[in-house]
C-alpha cells in the first residue's frame, strides 16, 4: 500500500512508482466537446415504408404482441413438458409434446416474418 500520494494540477496521481491518471479527467475531455453520437439518426432501415403509416404502426404492435404471446406459450409448453417428464406422465407426453411443437413453429415463424418481407422489400 503506498502512503504517499500527491495530486498533481494534470489530475494524475504522482506515487512512487507508474502514474495513475484520473477517470474524471477522461470524462470531462469527452464532455468538452467530443460528441460520439455526431451524424448518427435512427431509422428504420427496410421497414421505414410499413412504419411510416398508422396501419403499419398496429401491424407492428400486432406482430410484438403475438410475439411475446408465443414466447410466453413456448415458456409455459416447454415447463409442462419438464414436468410430464419428470413425473413419468406418458399420456400427457404426446400433448404436452405436439404443445412444445406448435409453439416453436409460431414462434420461428414470427422471427423470420420481418427478415421474410426484408428480403421481398428490397
Amino acid at each position: 500500500m503506498p502512503t504517499s500520494a500527491a495530486l498533481e494540477t494534470n489530475g494524475t496521481i504522482s506515487r512512487k512508482g507508474p502514474t495513475v491518471q484520473h477517470l474524471t479527467s477522461h470524462v470531462f475531455i469527452l464532455a468538452a466537446g467530443l460528441n460520439p453520437f455526431d451524424g448518427v439518426s435512427p431509422s428504420f432501415g427496410p421497414f421505414q415504408p410499413i412504419l411510416g403509416s398508422r396501419i403499419g404502426m398496429f401491424l407492428a404492435l400486432a406482430w410484438a404482441l403475438c410475439f411475446v404471446y408465443t414466447a410466453y406459450q413456448l415458456m409455459v409448453s416447454v415447463a409442462k413438458l419438464a414436468k410430464a417428464r419428470r413425473g413419468g406422465y406418458g399420456d400427457d407426453l404426446h400433448d404436452v409434446r405436439t404443445d412444445v411443437m406448435k409453439a416453436a413453429g409460431a414462434t420461428i415463424g414470427l422471427v423470420a416474418l420481418p427478415a421474410v418481407y426484408g428480403v421481398l422489400a428490397s
